[in-house]
């Protein structure tokens, strides 16, 4: 089973830049589009901008998608950078790739994605709110024979699995 849904309005609120209850950030959570696959045979699935950004060469943001992922037990959802962007104008997530666990949708966050990104270009990017800027990839992943994780369950949120919690 996968799919994408949104998290509470209360986490997103919490998440985003400003954080402030007010009418434009109930209306930007309200116009969220979850992610999906532009053609039948694309691999990734859509990210789109919850709000319009602009990103100065050397610039970076971080993005409050809205988004959770649900996904099997043995996979994990790969984010990247939408590839015209990366192309064109040297943008890139700052974490390279974004590994999203499938644990990661029952952290204390709500498994709320959230996607880093960085212009390493010479170039303004513009992304206007709807549009997509990062997709994401689902994927299986294999144990080793002897596998035998450090916990048995996720607590936190990002980062949370090197730190012990």
């Amino acid at each position: 089973m996968r799919r994408f849904l949104k998290v509470s309005y209360e986490q997103y609120r919490k998440d985003s830049d400003d954080g402030e209850e007010n009418g434009e950030l109930s209306k930007e959570y309200e116009d969220i589009i979850l992610p999906r696959r532009a053609t039948r045979c694309s691999a990734g699935y859509d990210f789109y901008a919850p709000r319009a950004f602009a990103l100065e060469p050397g610039g970076q943001i971080k993005l409050a998608t809205g988004i959770r992922a649900i996904m099997n037990e043995d996979e994990w959802l790969g984010l990247y950078i939408r590839s015209g962007h990366g192309f064109k104008f040297g943008v890139r997530l700052k974490n390279s790739v974004a590994v999203i666990d499938a644990d990661y949708a029952n952290a204390l966050n709500e498994g709320h994605i959230q996607i880093a990104i960085y212009n390493g270009g010479d170039k303004l990017l513009r992304v206007e709110k709807g549009e997509a800027f990062a997709q994401g990839v689902f994927q299986k992943y294999l144990l080793t024979e002897d596998d035998n994780p450090r916990q048995s369950e996720r607590l936190g949120g990002m980062g949370s699995t090197s730190s012990g919690n």
